[in-house]
């Protein structure tokens, strides 16, 4: 009787000292692909960029309902690349997940974690279409979106060099 009731009072005090992010339930969201996209910028050719799949969005909100961290997956989807000029493509296996979580100084910390594209900032802002081919990164930006620290595990190609 008296380690039920410590058990049942500990088990009281945790839940007393759960954070509040974690009080509200997360919202999931099951997102289509977007449509095809011709890309211009990036590599010496136009290219054309097509992802079959979805992503799987779960989103975290505080109490006032302030997003505080998100937590996206992309289940069996693929990227495919083609050259407009040559029509080469390739395609690729873009699997990975990536989580974003706001920080007190309003700095956001972001990871993408597997396979899959990176944005030119995370890759180090040279133009090209970067992939992450295995492995990890994990970018913090401040509060006004300026990258101010990166770390990568992993091998990290630009797919334009594949295209050309």
């Amino acid at each position: 009787m008296r380690r039920s009731l410590l058990v049942l009072s500990t088990a009281l005090v945790a839940l007393a000292v759960v954070p509040a992010a974690a009080a509200n339930r997360p919202i999931r969201e099951v997102i289509s692909a977007p449509p095809d996209q011709i890309i211009t910028d990036q590599c010496a050719f136009p290219v054309l960029g097509h992802i079959d799949g979805v992503e799987i969005q779960m989103t975290f909100t505080d109490h006032a309902g302030n997003v505080v961290k998100q937590i996206s997956v992309f289940p069996g989807n693929t990227l495919t690349l083609t050259n407009l000029d040559t029509g080469a493509s390739i395609t690729v296996g873009s699997a990975g997940a990536s989580h974003a979580r706001l920080l007190r100084d309003g700095s956001v910390s972001v990871g993408i974690n597997g396979h899959g594209p990176l944005p030119n900032d995370v890759a180090g802002g040279a133009p090209g279409l970067w992939y992450l081919d295995g492995g990890r990164v994990h970018a913090t930006f401040d509060a006004d979106g300026n990258l101010t620290s990166i770390d990568s595990t992993g091998h990290v190609i630009n797919l334009c060099d594949q295209l050309g």
